[in-house]
């Protein structure tokens, strides 16, 4: 006998369970186009307009463990660092807030061609005007590619499959609201250049005196950079004390850390994670095992 799984007002009724999986992340661009807009106090100021164009991506790490108990069903709240939700109408750019632990993935098995795929985020970045963001939402819902199992996908949604596709944004200021809903026509994978870490790997002898280097991905554009070990910050960061330098010669960006040194301290041997943060909304990570010799 199959189960049937319910969404109830959007939210999924469920007990909390811990699973493993392994880590990948995975970064979709997708396209979409206004199909409603409620806003009658104005909040939005007529920026947005039936059949504008949005452009959006959205983030998360498989390595995120299914809180459900039940197997036709799969709920994720990624961990802080690990999900990201942007979408751009015009000038007007709708964000969950960095870092967040307040994203909330869905999934629902294909079942009769009622499968279900939900991202939401409920922490949001409020507007320039003050507007409060309180729900960013990306529903895929039919049969496809990303509900064939309760596993959070590795792929970008095949949307040929799905009756319902579309984000939906909701807000508002002061004593108003708003309602923005957009209708998918396009997704991609976003597939990212490795970052190169130098120096790599390896040991130093005690006082070593070293400065290190990130190289980013051909012709990208940075918004931020940080290095933690065991979850500990670390004081290699940018905006900070790493400087960004020029694309010469090889198209590729690069952030300069003098006196790289000073982590190794603090690191005591664990493996110092690189975090980059492009603009298009890409999150990437490289690890290097720095020590002292002994």
């Amino acid at each position: 006998m199959k189960t049937s799984v319910l969404f109830v007002g959007g939210l999924l009724l469920s007990a909390f369970v811990s699973g493993p999986a392994a880590a990948e992340p995975v970064r979709v661009r997708v396209g979409a186009r206004v199909a409603e807009i409620q806003d009658s106090g104005n909040v939005l100021a007529g920026k947005i307009v039936l059949g504008q164009r949005v452009t959006g991506t959205y983030v998360y790490n498989t390595n995120t463990p299914n809180l459900s108990p039940i197997p036709a069903l799969g709920e994720y709240r990624p961990y802080a660092n690990e999900s990201r939700m942007r979408f751009a109408v015009g000038s007007t750019v709708f964000e969950a807030a960095q870092p967040t632990q307040g994203t909330v993935i869905y999934l629902n098995a294909d079942e009769f061609s009622n499968g279900q795929f939900l991202m939401r985020s409920n922490d949001n970045k409020p507007l320039a005007s003050g507007a409060l963001i309180s729900d960013i939402t990306l529903r895929i819902a039919g049969q496809g590619n990303v509900t064939q199992s309760v596993a959070l996908p590795t792929v970008a949604p095949d949307l040929a499959g799905y009756w319902t596709k579309e984000v939906v944004i909701d807000g508002a200021l002061g004593g108003n609201s708003f309602h923005v809903r957009a209708v998918l026509e396009a997704a991609e994978l976003i597939v990212a250049d490795a970052l190169t870490v130098s120096p790599a790997s390896g040991s130093f002898v005690a006082n070593q005196r070293f400065d290190a280097a990130l190289i980013l991905p051909r012709n990208s554009s940075i918004t931020s950079m940080r290095t933690t070990a065991n979850g500990q910050w670390l004081p290699l960061s940018y905006p900070g004390s790493c400087q960004l330098r020029p694309q010469v010669g090889t198209g590729k960006p690069s952030l300069l850390c003098p006196s790289a040194e000073v982590v190794l301290g603090i690191s005591a041997g664990a493996p110092v994670e690189w975090t980059v943060e492009l603009t298009d909304g890409t999150t990437l990570t490289e690890t290097v095992d720095w020590d002292i010799a002994p």
